[in-house]
């Protein structure tokens, strides 16, 4: 992508939480650089958890004659509601970090000082955004371990609601992977690629296990619930 070009897509989107869903739609299919997929990924993962959120916060209010079960699923909510504020800021970051980039390469490049800092800026802002992306991707897995309690202790007729949010999570991980192997292909800080490599193979793990653990546990409810019927 060019400088020239760069240039013409105008000023980013204030927060994206501000827009309407229509208008996110309108930015994603647009030339404009940002929302791309892993705000888009974000976005999805705070609606995905926002759906685990609401499967527990309904349990909670039916479980009236039940303290223990009340109390664990209201001390749920509150995690849950932590980290659905954290997987949200984080879809502004990524976009922030994806125009911090593209307003490095349109830095002066016409003598070799200016192309030696348009290069340092450029892998700074690269770095920075492969950082909020593992992070990001971190954050959804701390999500998932939250949503592997809500399968356990939600009411039954809400776990296709909590059990979907999972599977949007798993999605929302891997796209935020994507982009770091993109970036890593073109960072040149050989010094933090190895770290960065061992956190992307983690995270990817990580997710893989809790996700195929929340599937056996929400297979086993059912199974549980057919038993019974």
């Amino acid at each position: 992508m060019s400088s020239l070009y760069i240039r013409a897509m105008g000023e980013p989107p204030g927060s994206l939480w501000e827009l309407k869903a229509e208008q996110i739609r309108g930015l994603a299919a647009s030339l404009q650089p940002t929302p791309g997929s892993g705000s888009i990924a974000l976005l999805t993962a705070a609606l995905a958890l926002a759906l685990v959120q609401k499967g527990a916060s309904i349990s909670s209010k039916r479980a009236g004659e039940d303290p223990a079960r009340r109390e664990t699923l209201s001390i749920l909510c509150d995690k849950i509601s932590s980290a659905l504020d954290a997987i949200s800021r984080l879809a502004d970051a990524d976009s922030q970090a994806i125009q911090s980039y593209l307003q490095a390469r349109c830095l002066p490049r016409g003598t070799d000082a200016d192309q030696s800092r348009r290069s340092a800026a450029m892998q700074d802002c690269l770095l920075h955004a492969t950082r909020v992306a593992l992070t990001s991707a971190k954050e959804i897995c701390a999500a998932l371990e939250h949503a592997a309690t809500a399968v356990e202790v939600s009411d039954l007729h809400l776990l296709s609601d909590i059990f979907g949010g999972v599977l949007l999570m798993q999605a929302a991980v891997s796209a935020m992977l994507l982009n770091v192997d993109a970036n890593l292909r073109i960072l040149s800080d050989t010094g933090s690629l190895s770290a960065l490599q061992e956190q992307r193979r983690q995270l990817e793990a990580e997710s893989n296990t809790l996700c195929e653990s929340i599937a056996r546990s929400y297979q086993a409810r059912l199974k549980a619930a057919t038993r019974l019927a």
